[in-house]
């Protein structure tokens, strides 16, 4: 599995929405451009836990459909995956991310995602590289982790996009 078929396949798509919809990405201006990414981000990973309902604790957790919760999953990559391309984070590893220590429980993974947006656009404002850097591989890290609590395989995530968004292959050869 190479991650970095993910950032092009997301990189690839939103060029080919741009060019389907003619709209200058920063039409609402740079600095609303930069911001809605982040709130975009914030908003799908919350519907994803609205979904869940894992922060009711005086509620029975609710049946929700395995396809609902991997559809609500894959938004919010794509959203991760664009942060990722956007700001040139889109080179992290595999190895990088498996050293990210895990979260218990749902609950704390989604905090751990909403404090990692947060400080991963608090650094990139700042203009602090390498601090966002590593925020945007325990972010990336946290939103596998919160997958597999989910009962969603990371490979099934990245299956679909190899199988979903056909690349032209030249874009997929593998550079050194």
């Amino acid at each position: 599995m190479e991650l970095m078929d993910l950032f092009k396949i997301q990189d690839y798509m939103e060029k080919e929405i741009q060019g389907f919809a003619n709209i200058p990405e920063d039409a609402l201006g740079e600095e609303n451009t930069f911001d809605l990414r982040f709130l975009a981000l914030q908003v799908k990973t919350g519907e994803l836990a609205n979904l869940t309902k894992c922060y009711k604790y005086n509620a029975k957790t609710p049946e929700i459909s395995e396809e609902k919760l991997f559809l609500r999953s894959l938004d919010a990559f794509h959203l991760l995956l664009s942060l990722g391309n956007v700001h040139q984070l889109n080179f992290i590893s595999l190895d990088a991310i498996a050293a990210v220590p895990k979260e218990e429980n749902q609950i704390k993974t989604f905090t751990a995602i909403f404090d990692g947006i947060t400080k991963l656009r608090e650094a990139l404002r700042a203009g602090d590289y390498y601090h966002a850097l590593s925020l945007y591989i325990r972010l990336f890290a946290h939103y596998i982790y919160l997958a597999q609590q989910l009962n969603i395989d990371f490979e099934r995530i990245y299956q679909y996009f190899l199988s979903r968004y056909q690349l032209p292959e030249r874009l997929l050869e593998k550079t050194d």
